[in-house]
């Protein structure tokens, strides 16, 4: 359920439930039940691709389920962007964007992995793999996390007309403790986009180098979407 509370607030409430088996040696089930309250404050002059304005957004979900064992606790998660046109013309957008989120209360191992955290890829750090940043398990594959913090900065040029050039850097991480801290181990990327503007939006073709490669990261990933990245 979601209502707009005034022109630039909205409400949202949400009830999930949801159950899986997770296989790895053995097969481990899990079941949870969440509410999820949302808030949001949008003052962005356009969803698609946005030249001025902010946009916030808070999530805060009691949850309760078992997984390895019985576990209650509350996930939250907070995301705030902000745009800028320094010249009062869209031909140059400064755009960031800063998310945290922790799950309080449950110990890492009780927590179901489609519940964690994670960062990597294109709706989070470009330059590395979906999900490939943070602690792994004994098999290289990602352990997700109880926090996270990722930061995006970009620079939007609109060359003319359709064609725009996008230089970015983004960073992030997660972590097994329950708080993060602030910009602590991050793995940073950075790389160059173009964006063919149509009439529904820009089409997006990112192209990122990880910063602070390991060895089971690729050297370069692309990315091709519609809208900005965020």
């Amino acid at each position: 359920l979601e209502r707009r509370l005034s022109r630039h607030w909205w409400a949202r409430v949400k009830l999930l439930a949801e159950t899986g088996t997770v296989t790895r040696e053995d097969d481990e089930d899990y079941r949870y039940t969440s509410a999820i309250f949302h808030v949001r404050r949008d003052t962005r002059d356009s969803y698609v691709n946005p030249t001025r304005g902010t946009r916030i957004e808070l999530e805060l979900a009691p949850t309760g389920g078992s997984y390895d064992g019985s576990f209650s606790g509350v996930s939250s998660r907070l995301t705030a962007s902000a745009y800028w046109s320094p010249f009062g013309v869209d031909w140059l957008v400064l755009a960031g964007r800063y998310s945290v989120g922790s799950f309080f209360g449950v110990d890492l191992a009780n927590i179901p992995p489609t519940l964690r955290f994670y960062c990597g890829g294109g709706g989070s750090v470009r330059g590395y793999a979906y999900q490939a940043i943070g602690p792994k398990d004994r098999y290289g594959d990602p352990m997700g996390g109880r926090s996270f913090q990722d930061v995006n900065l970009e620079a939007r040029f609109r060359v003319s007309e359709s064609i725009g050039i996008v230089p970015f850097v983004d960073g992030g991480m997660v972590y097994s403790d329950e708080y993060p801290e602030f910009l602590k181990d991050f793995q940073w990327a950075a790389g160059l986009g173009l964006r063919y503007y149509t009439p529904i939006g820009p089409i997006r073709l990112d192209v990122a180098v990880p910063l602070d490669k390991k060895d089971d990261d690729s050297d370069y990933q692309f990315y091709i979407s519609i809208g900005q990245a965020f």
